[in-house]
């Protein structure tokens, strides 16, 4: 199964058929917004053998504690508030072997200017502290806009 099939339609499957094995890997991500509908999924694909770029080592980082429901995502979890430079930094800064960044993530405020501020803070955080300590860094995607998060029918009313 080819790996953009298998996270359209059977990623979950395929996760229970392959064997884990150690990873030698040769890409490592850093999922910003794990939890989240679009970080998840990159932590149930990437792992995956015939991923492009794989296999993969996954760091994977939210504010909240990792739930119940992401126990079998092969990703080393980490509890992280990234509106916070201090968490930020201590708890980030020893990813040195990061290779590609996926930000996925976002919080929403009451203004707009509020969402740019926090938005663009947490941002800064991630990139100010995994950029000096991971030398191998080529990548950073970063997923905006609130067409991805909210869907058209509520950017529309606004």
């Amino acid at each position: 199964m080819s790996w953009w099939w298998a996270g359209d339609t059977g990623a979950a499957r395929k996760k229970l058929e392959e064997v884990e094995q150690p990873c030698d890997c040769q890409s490592v991500g850093l999922i910003v917004g794990v939890t989240g509908i679009v970080g998840n999924s990159l932590a149930e694909i990437l792992p995956l053998s015939d991923t492009p770029g794989g296999p993969w080592k996954l760091y994977g980082v939210a504010r909240r504690p990792k739930p119940d429901w992401n126990a079998d995502c092969l990703v080393e979890y980490i509890q992280c508030d990234v509106s916070n430079p201090n968490d930020t930094q201590s708890k980030l800064s020893a990813l040195t072997d990061v290779t590609h960044i996926f930000y996925v993530t976002w919080t929403s405020r009451s203004t707009e200017a509020d969402n740019c501020d926090i938005n663009g803070a947490m941002l800064r955080n991630v990139l100010r502290t995994i950029i000096p300590n991971a030398p191998n860094l080529r990548h950073v995607c970063l997923q905006t806009g609130a067409k991805h998060y909210m869907g058209r029918h509520i950017v529309r009313r606004s």
